[in-house]
């Protein structure tokens, strides 16, 4: 059993709930199955480390289709962990905070991202319209 990702994100993607309107995971049942690719969105974790100016390294798993804003586990000791950290990113090659964000400050799981992020964001998108034209 490939135990590269945390259990929750597995256990979500296993049970094809991988789109979230406006939000969706990077990874599939079959790319969970093998070790993260770390390069495959590289411009996203080096603009993250630029922006926020964090002490630790991230691995991309979610994007929101109608803007840039991102989400990301944190890698820790060259592990990826159920720390879970939401950023809009700017692409500015600027940081973009006063202070840097550091790996103590990461608190959201996986579950509490999708309880106050996801589910927050596609209760906003909910609407008639877009019911009856999916």
């Amino acid at each position: 059993m490939n135990e590269h990702f945390p259990l929750a994100y597995r256990w979500f993607i296993a049970k094809g709930l991988e789109n979230w309107e406006p939000w969706y995971l990077i990874d599939d049942k079959q790319s969970i199955l093998l070790p993260p690719n770390l390069s495959s969105n590289e411009f996203a974790s080096n603009a993250f480390n630029l922006e926020l100016g964090a002490d630790f390294d991230v691995y991309l798993f979610a994007r929101r289709q109608d803007r840039d804003d991102f989400a990301f586990f944190v890698i820790h000791d060259g592990k990826i962990e159920d720390k879970v950290i939401t950023a809009h990113l700017s692409f500015s090659k600027n940081r973009e905070v006063n202070s840097p964000l550091t790996y103590e400050q990461i608190e959201m799981s996986f579950t509490r991202w999708i309880r106050d992020v996801v589910l927050v964001d596609l209760d906003d998108c909910m609407n008639e319209y877009d019911l009856k034209h999916s």
